[in-house]
């Protein structure tokens, strides 16, 4: 059946030209998108570890000096630390919060900020890290805010399940231990920023699992600084976890209405709360990635719906002039089901013929670096998209099915038409 199909392909290759012509600049411009993707669908299966739910960014406001409630002398230096402190101890004895996390120059999740440093491990002057460069207050939680966790994602870890006690004490990811020390023994390890200098280096306290920056990026180099609330508390950044037995929206507004006034010290008030789930949607429009993917999705779909039409005409076409053909094979006792099978395999074979030629033009793309891996780092870690054969693969054949299931539906309603026409009258058209 399939080489009588494509003897009758190849004999009516004239008509057939233009739909594989068509075919062919849609599979290959499906497959760039399809690619794409593949690639951010990926890199979203990749742990994440930590999360997000039920965290929440409290933003503190400062009355200026021509505010009545403006206080001088607790507006700057060690009183300004001692309000914030205070109202630190506040968010800790709130029955509905888990834990209070402070942390410095943007290094609360799914915000658009990025501070890299470059690391070498004591005695190693070839091999480095870029690495993102976080900063936390030991004396809070803020992995336990953020739901960090160690060996695997098996462990959830706290702030305090590490000493911080030496003297630029560090916490590292594992990405991060594994390159600089592949021995496996991290923890006690020295970290300088400059190859060789020792003057002053960062002990390693401990090992956490690795971060992505966002959620549709990979796993990046991170480490933890710790870095005490002092008179740069304006500059500090506050998060808490809420439990999650109590629903977000009810926390918001009982937290809102319970504290507005119990958080008021100094010059200090509660501005606003804003989960980092809607942060992290602000920061994905922001940064134009939600743009990107509904501008691909629209093009894919403007491309899937020109073969669809394109494929019904054509075969509604041929149906009609080859309607002699279908009489002759209902008379020699083809059955309805199999009428329709013949067509949708035709369909079927000029998806594959249009497929080799594009995938030959496609793998062009490839070798001149044209496809990207979105949201690559420059970790050693190897991911599905970093391999590139199979990933061509798995694309390609990722498109073929998705035209597959297009031009299936296409064929759908002409085939029903031919299977559904009496034998009598198709043979009049001989």
């Amino acid at each position: 059946m399939l080489k009588s199909i494509f003897v009758q392909i190849m004999n009516r290759k004239r008509s057939n030209g233009w739909i594989l012509a068509e075919l062919l600049l849609v599979f290959i411009l499906v497959w760039y998108v399809a690619d794409w993707f593949f690639v951010l669908g990926c890199n979203y299966g990749i742990p994440n570890c930590r999360n997000i739910e039920h965290t929440w960014k409290i933003t503190l406001g400062k009355y200026p000096e021509d505010h009545p409630k403006y206080d001088a002398s607790t507006a700057s230096g060690q009183a300004a630390g001692a309000g914030m402190e205070r109202i630190l101890r506040e968010l800790n004895g709130h029955p509905d919060v888990e834990a209070v996390a402070v942390s410095f120059f943007g290094s609360d999740p799914e915000v658009d900020s990025y501070s890299g440093g470059i690391f070498y491990s004591e005695g190693d002057t070839v091999n480095s890290v870029r690495c993102q460069d976080l900063y936390i207050d030991p004396k809070e939680d803020f992995f336990r805010v953020f739901g960090y966790t160690a060996d695997g994602g098996t462990r959830a870890v706290s702030t305090r399940d590490f000493d911080w006690s030496a003297p630029r004490s560090v916490v590292i990811g594992r990405l991060m231990a594994d390159r600089l020390f592949p021995d496996g023994q991290a923890v006690g390890k020295r970290l300088t920023r400059k190859p060789g200098d020792m003057s002053d280096p960062c002990t390693v306290a401990g090992v956490v699992d690795d971060i992505k920056q966002y959620d549709y990026e990979r796993p990046q180099y991170a480490l933890y600084n710790a870095y005490r609330l002092d008179s740069t508390a304006p500059d500090a950044a506050i998060s808490i976890r809420s439990r999650a037995s109590v629903p977000d929206r009810l926390f918001e507004e009982s937290f809102k209405k319970e504290m507005t006034g119990r958080l008021q010290t100094g010059n200090f008030y509660l501005k606003s709360m804003t989960p980092y789930a809607r942060i992290a949607s602000d920061t994905w429009e922001g940064l134009g990635t939600g743009n990107a993917v509904r501008e691909r999705a629209a093009l894919m779909t403007f491309f899937l719906l020109n073969i669809l039409l394109c494929v019904t005409g054509t075969f509604w076409y041929r149906i009609h002039i080859r309607r002699e053909e279908i009489g002759i094979r209902k008379t020699m006792g083809a059955s309805s089901r199999s009428i329709r099978s013949h067509l949708l395999t035709e369909g079927m074979l000029l998806l594959t013929v249009a497929m080799l030629p594009a995938m030959f033009i496609e793998f062009q793309f490839v070798l001149a670096g044209l496809i990207e891996t979105f949201g690559k780092t420059d970790t050693h870690a190897v991911y599905l998209p970093d391999r590139t054969g199979l990933r061509f693969l798995i694309t390609n054949a990722v498109t073929w099915a998705i035209m597959a299931a297009v031009i299936a539906v296409a064929i759908s309603l002409p085939a029903r038409r031919a299977a559904a026409l009496p034998p009598a009258e198709a043979l009049r058209y001989e």
